[in-house]
């Protein structure tokens, strides 16, 4: 669903004097819009760890806190 698409579903609502006061918007339309911010939010979160991880691995080799390369590797699906 497009930005397009989503604005020719809302609808406006307006007060005796024509000014627009709310917005009608489909319940799976709203949903999908929902789940698009939800997307975008995610990343942010998954920015966030990868920094802390990274600072803290950063801090854990400062310390000589090391382990063998290959458990790095464990767990991960080619």
């Amino acid at each position: 669903m497009n930005l397009e698409h989503i604005q020719q579903q809302v609808r406006y609502l307006t007060n005796q004097e024509g000014k627009t006061t709310d917005v009608l918007i489909p319940l799976d339309t709203w949903e999908t819009i929902l789940q698009a911010l939800t997307a975008e939010t995610h990343p942010i979160d998954s920015k966030a760890e990868l920094i802390a991880d990274f600072k803290q691995s950063l801090i854990d080799a400062k310390q000589g806190k090391t382990f063998p390369l290959e458990e790095l590797w464990e767990g991960i699906e080619e």
